[in-house]
């Protein structure tokens, strides 16, 4: 009887083991960005204000995509720098809530995703390609769009000023070192 009850503990022992491996994987992730601005040099940095506009296309893994223009920025629209294909329907249209921490979020459920933020009242966008993870429920990250530079990377994202002479207002009124903290 011993002997029995010995293989029963190891089967079932084995069959809960066995049901862990077939575990379902689920491809994305619900991208979290937390967007912050500066608009001249000495400007102090807070979080944006404005609204932002976010998609993302689904892409092949190891392509290169770009924004060519700012008004490719606007219309939706992406190039392959490798063969100048367009694409111009996102896969994804982001959210932007203002009163959150992570103003803008992306549902991201394809295996590699081009997305792109933009921040229509600065003129400034950026874009990004990312490799979507599995069982991750959420990606948090933070984006720094500075209106007074004319491109910069940071944070996995490539940021583009199309008109980085234009002339900017301050986003403080005194240029103090007050900002909104994290």
């Amino acid at each position: 009887m011993r002997r029995v009850l010995n293989i029963a503990i190891v089967l079932i022992v084995a069959t809960l083991g066995l049901a862990s491996c077939f575990k379902d994987e689920i491809q994305g992730t619900l991208f979290k960005i937390s967007v912050w601005s500066k608009n001249v040099e000495n400007d102090v940095e807070t979080k944006t204000k404005t609204e932002l506009r976010a998609y993302a296309f689904a892409v092949q893994k190891g392509s290169k995509w770009e924004v060519s223009t700012w008004e490719d920025a606007l219309n939706h629209t992406i190039t392959n720098t490798d063969n100048g294909t367009r694409l111009t329907e996102p896969r994804v249209i982001g959210t932007w809530n203002p009163d959150e921490y992570y103003q803008v979020t992306l549902d991201l459920r394809d295996e590699v995703m081009f997305m792109v933020i933009i921040d229509v009242e600065n003129r400034i966008y950026a874009t990004r390609l990312h490799e979507t993870p599995i069982n991750l429920p959420e990606t948090l990250t933070e984006l720094h769009l500075y209106a007074y530079k004319k491109s910069g990377q940071a944070n996995g994202w490539d940021m583009t000023n199309p008109f980085p002479d234009e002339a900017r207002e301050p986003l403080t009124d005194d240029g103090s070192k007050e900002s909104e903290t994290k």
